[in-house]
């Protein structure tokens, strides 16, 4: 096995408690760089500061050999991103909820069997990113300082948002580890949007395999120095020069 030194973790802060949670003694790589939650709403944004990292990472630390990146496919934001001189690997998978789930099929079949699923996470929790109160109370706010405080106003805003997610009728929390305030915070937000709750065990496979470096090449994806990450027509990434 390759010393610490020849490794590092580029990774989407959602990931960082179930991280945190496996990596409790000395961490198998040399730095790890946590990237914030949603980027890949803005997959050019999420493209280019991935760029800029993995640029960062190999610029300062001339012994690394491997990026690890705890992404997936993440709205088309990885496709284009290249390393120089080092290999990238990541995960097969649509996004951080495929990952949490052990893979794109077991993904799919939960939306299948419903496809109105709302997936939450710790590590969304705590971005208070997610349908619930404490979203719309976030929205009030940025509101009512853009826009002043007319609460017939800023209430249909809050509403429009909300109908974003009418067509959702269950909040799923997936969880790896015990985290009984993550979950019962997750239960509130299925109150208040009036869904269904359901608490599902998550697989933590993708992750352990990322960290100890098995990279079986069918759950992986092992791009060589100077290729980048691409997508074929059914959403498999692949490297190509």
């Amino acid at each position: 096995m390759k010393p610490a030194g020849h490794h590092a973790l580029l990774a989407c802060d959602v990931f960082k408690e179930e991280i945190n949670h496996f990596v409790t003694a000395s961490p198998p790589w040399c730095a790890a760089v946590f990237l914030e939650m949603g980027l890949h709403d803005r997959p050019d944004q999420l493209r280019q500061t991935v760029q800029q990292r993995i640029a960062s990472l190999e610029a300062d630390h001339p012994q690394l050999q491997t990026i690890l990146l705890a992404y997936g496919r993440c709205g088309n934001g990885l496709l284009g991103v290249r390393a120089e001189r080092c290999r990238v690997i990541l995960p097969q998978a649509h996004d951080c909820i495929s990952i949490l789930l052990g893979g794109r099929a077991q993904h799919d079949a939960v939306l299948k069997k419903n496809p109105g699923t709302y997936f939450y996470s710790p590590g969304w929790i705590r971005g208070k990113r997610v349908p619930g109160p404490d979203r719309e109370q976030h929205l009030r706010e940025l509101y009512s300082e853009r826009y002043g405080d007319d609460e017939e106003m800023l209430d249909e805003l809050v509403d429009a948002d909300r109908e974003a997610f009418a067509h959702h009728n269950r909040a799923v929390y997936l969880s790896i580890f015990n985290k009984p305030a993550a979950e019962n915070y997750c239960r509130d937000c299925a109150s208040h949007q009036g869904w269904e709750f359901q608490c599902l065990k998550a697989d933590p496979s993708f992750l352990l395999q990322l960290i100890n470096r098995d990279w079986n090449s069918d759950r992986f994806l092992i791009v060589p120095p100077d290729h980048s990450i691409e997508a074929d027509s059914d959403g498999t990434l692949v490297a190509r020069p």
